[in-house]
């Protein structure tokens, strides 16, 4: 029988999570996998920089055995330039990007972006990435 104190407070096999930073140099990125998912992107860049995301391949294995059609990660990049040079996502081999996005986070914001996987079997990983909010910060 259940305490009164596990009736009042219970627990619904909620998940925490973590998020990667990643401080990134004023230079062109290649993400990890473990830097791909999950992750926070911070860099003041000095011109414009591109941000690749780890393979497909790497991220499924990174996801874990419980990996599915649908299972979802985010990548936000945080851009701390004052002005006019901007970082740009680029998906690593596998990784699309959905072509209704915008893929970058302009000088003084920060983007977000969904990662989906599309096929995990071994050998033909896929993942399509969508863009999400931008803020001004």
């Amino acid at each position: 029988m259940a305490s009164i104190f596990q009736l009042e407070n219970p627990v619904f096999n909620r998940e925490n999570s973590s998020v990667e930073l990643v401080a990134a140099s004023d230079a062109d990125t290649t993400l990890t996998a473990a830097q791909s998912v999950n992750s926070l992107v911070v860099m003041t860049p000095t011109g414009g920089k591109d941000v690749t995301t780890a393979t497909a391949a790497e991220i499924v294995a990174e996801l874990g055995s419980g990996v599915r059609i649908g299972t979802t990660f985010s990548i936000t990049l945080r851009n701390q330039a004052a002005s006019t040079h901007a970082m740009t996502l680029v998906g690593g081999t596998g990784v699309t990007l959905d072509g209704d996005n915008t893929n970058t986070a302009a000088a003084a914001a920060t983007r977000s972006f969904l990662g989906r996987v599309t096929a995990y079997a071994s050998g033909s990983e896929a993942i399509t990435v969508y863009s999400g909010v931008t803020s001004a910060h």
